[in-house]
């Protein structure tokens, strides 16, 4: 199993990311996002790190996260330069966890838990 996403994964969460109307969404700041090479990215929730990882789940839906730009520029540099801010927000998945299980805070405050099968379902709150 790769760690990268496959065109047909990356179109999965395109999909999954997408608003009633089929336009893709930066799940974290809300702005509509061009599907063009350069224009956006899949952020690795789980990062797969420098020579790729051998976790099945790394290149699986749940694992990624439909953002503005690429590691270096727009929201996905934000997640890359706010480790913090994105592991509250579960866009960083420490490498021991499951990013099943961690759900996502999107950019309008729901807590969505991504799927494998590709769905994002509203997360249970976990109050104290």
């Amino acid at each position: 199993m790769t760690s990268k996403f496959t065109p047909r994964t990356r179109w999965i969460i395109i999909n999954r990311d997408s608003d009633a109307n089929g336009t893709p969404i930066c799940q974290w700041c809300g702005g509509a996002v061009r599907i063009d090479w350069g224009e956006y990215s899949i952020q690795h929730r789980r990062a797969r790190g420098m020579g790729g990882s051998r976790l099945k789940d790394t290149g699986q839906p749940q694992n990624g996260v439909l953002v503005h730009g690429s590691a270096t520029t727009g929201c996905h540099s934000e997640i890359e330069r706010n480790p913090t801010k994105a592991a509250e927000r579960g866009f960083r998945v420490a490498q021991y966890k499951n990013p099943a299980a961690i759900p996502i805070v999107t950019w309008d405050g729901r807590q969505l838990t991504l799927t494998v099968g590709g769905e994002a379902i509203p997360a249970e709150r976990r109050d104290g």
